[in-house]
């Protein structure tokens, strides 16, 4: 009982002290101190080129091909989800099947707004040409890979919403 009391008088006379400010420096800049690494740009001279740079020009054709290591064509198996936050979403390939799924569908797709994401493709001319089956519908480029793996995918053409995966 007798430590209880001491106890109960250190937290007391621990908690009646206001807090001290030791020191306050916020509000300076840092620059001062990242300036002496800057590299030393002559103005006469051509501009530092990386090889990891983008090309002053860059086109879609230059992330093509897309391959999805993770993802070929065959039947998806349907199956429940809980994404609330996911946007209406379809995979498809470079092949035959893709393409018919997509005509099929088309009006469907269409209606809920669905983004197409086209993870197999290997050249712009294929790529346009199905731009031209899905009219107005926005048909990205990207591989899969990381997708697939979240969602356990291993087959296109499929579509994922809030509520499922399906074909």
């Amino acid at each position: 009982m007798r430590f209880f009391a001491i106890f109960l008088f250190l937290c007391g006379s621990i908690t009646a002290h206001a807090l001290e400010v030791i020191a306050d420096v916020g509000g300076e800049s840092a620059l001062r101190f990242y300036e002496p690494i800057q590299p030393i740009i002559d103005s006469n001279s051509e501009a530092m080129v990386h090889s990891d740079m983008l090309p002053p020009t860059f086109h879609e054709k230059d992330l093509l091909p897309i391959v999805s290591h993770l993802m070929k064509v065959g039947k998806v198996v349907p199956r429940k989800m809980n994404l609330p936050t996911m946007q209406p979403m379809f995979l498809i390939g470079d092949d035959e099947v893709s393409e018919m799924w997509l005509r099929q569908r088309l009006a469907y797709l269409t209606e809920i707004g669905a983004t197409g994401l086209v993870v197999n493709i290997k050249d712009y001319e294929r790529l346009q040409q199905l731009r031209t089956i899905a009219k107005n519908m926005p048909l990205l480029p990207v591989s899969a890979d990381d997708l697939a793996q979240r969602l356990q995918l291993t087959h296109y053409p499929v579509l994922i919403t809030q509520q499922s995966i399906e074909q």
